[in-house]
């Protein structure tokens, strides 16, 4: 699993890919810290190359968490 955090005050698109199905892609996008929802988990789902990007400009936080954790 992985914790995605926005750190900033405006939304991100981010394209994430699906381990389960190899076409498969999610559009998500994680609101800002002011609307408190800028946390996501995403159960099956591994970074892209988006993710990647916009965790070295600074704009998000990512964490793997083991499925035993929850």
């Amino acid at each position: 699993m992985i914790e995605i955090t926005n750190i900033t005050r405006s939304p991100i698109p981010l394209v994430v890919k699906s381990r389960l199905a190899p076409r498969s892609f999610t559009n998500l996008i994680i609101p800002g810290k002011g609307a408190g929802h800028n946390v996501r988990i995403i159960a099956d789902e591994k970074t892209t190359e988006y993710v990647e990007r916009a965790e070295s400009q600074g704009l998000i936080k990512t964490r793997y968490i083991p499925n035993k954790e929850l």
